[in-house]
């Protein structure tokens, strides 16, 4: 007689880095009696090697994730949809097109979307980076107005640490095209919130030296086609826009009536479950981590994807539930363009090459990991 095992349903919502931690962990350590469905609307890219994919020093594929073959050997189903909304007391979710997968178990990750995209313009005539797919557009888009051979005005739209590393790798990029210019324009009074003033302030000489221009305290309020218009009525001329504002949570939790902190994102406990107990969890810009600060998990998110991994498996029968603790501190690379980076360790600021080169082996590497099948944690599990 042969013992029947029920099948439960665990739905991967996005393609975020902790879900792309579950699937590897789902290669090396398969749980019995259990369906995977990975839900995501297009292909996901390395966010991290963007400025040097404009800059020409990586092709798409050295930054694209294998979803396929990750989901592949995970023993997951791939799906590509975007998601309409989640039913939790059901435990339903719900696509465009009508169409309800049931689940068990269900997260949230890498499905944020851009703040301010609703700012009139933005649609028809810039490039957001949120989804990365963005970026193959903005440089189709750059390569497109390189080959004129025309001085081209681009505007920059975001001073965080990815319109910082964007503005300097077009820059790198227009350097052949003579009358070229960059400009960088950030609502706040200051570039790289959250950073100490002192790397503040050697990201403003490195953008100086490379004839970045800088408006602060610019808030966009309109783009149109050759322009952007400030709140104050200034306008600045642009071939190209370029909108990377910062990443905001998903009209997604709004839409599906789940827990939500002040400022839409999934509400969850240590555990990364939603706080008010629904089979529901999530990570990375979805998410607000009760009695964690928003500012303390800015940046030292790394040890959410492994938290979540155990999360899921408890909820799944297997082991205990993994619990939050963001580290005191994190390694951070900015791509500042023509082989030169910036680092921040704790207390200590570097510009160099070297430490480009750091920022070269971690993100291929980090890229690689997802994309070779683990057979010697598969023969071990």
């Amino acid at each position: 007689m042969t013992d029947v095992v029920a099948v439960r349903r665990l739905l991967l919502l996005g393609a975020g880095h902790a879900h792309l931690h579950v699937l590897r962990e789902l290669v090396r350590r398969p749980i019995a009696g259990v369906e995977t469905v990975l839900i995501v609307p297009g292909e996901q890219y390395s966010a991290a090697m963007v400025p040097g994919f404009l800059q020409g020093r990586y092709d798409a594929d050295d930054l694209r994730f294998d979803l396929a073959g990750m989901a592949g050997r995970a023993g997951a189903r791939l799906v590509h949809s975007a998601v309409e909304r989640v039913d939790a007391a059901r435990r339903v979710v719900v696509l465009p097109q009508g169409d309800q997968l049931p689940f068990d178990v269900c997260s949230i990750d890498g499905v944020c979307e851009a703040r301010g995209a609703d700012t009139p313009g933005v649609a028809e005539h810039a490039v957001s980076l949120y989804p990365t797919s963005g970026a193959l557009e903005l440089r189709a888009r750059l390569d497109a107005l390189v080959a004129d051979a025309r001085p081209v005005a681009v505007v920059v739209v975001g001073g965080g640490a990815t319109g910082f590393q964007v503005a300097l790798a077009l820059r790198e990029r227009l350097q052949s095209s003579a009358g070229s210019h960059v400009a960088l324009v950030e609502q706040a009074a200051e570039l790289l919130g959250g950073f100490e003033p002192s790397m503040r302030r050697l990201a403003a000489d490195v953008l100086r030296a490379r004839g970045v221009s800088v408006a602060l305290g610019g808030r966009v309020v309109s783009v149109s086609a050759g322009a952007v218009t400030l709140h104050n009525g200034a306008t600045l001329p642009a071939d190209l826009v370029v909108w990377v504002t910062g990443a905001v949570a998903p009209a997604l939790v709004a839409r599906s009536g789940l827990p939500q902190d002040g400022h839409g994102h999934l509400l969850v406990d240590r555990s990364l479950r939603a706080a008010d107990g629904a089979p529901l969890w999530g990570a990375g810009c979805c998410i607000a981590v009760q009695g964690i600060a928003e500012s303390v998990r800015d940046g030292y998110a790394v040890r959410e994807p492994p938290t979540l991994d155990r999360s899921l498996r408890a909820a799944l029968g297997q082991g205990r539930p993994g619990r939050y603790r963001p580290q005191r501190a994190s390694l951070v690379l900015l791509d500042t363009g023509g082989g030169w980076a910036l680092m921040r360790w704790k207390g200590m600021q570097r510009h160099s090459r070297w430490a480009a080169r750091l920022k070269d082996m971690i993100d291929r590497r980090f890229v690689r990991r997802y994309r070779e099948s683990d057979e010697k944690g598969r023969s071990a599990s």
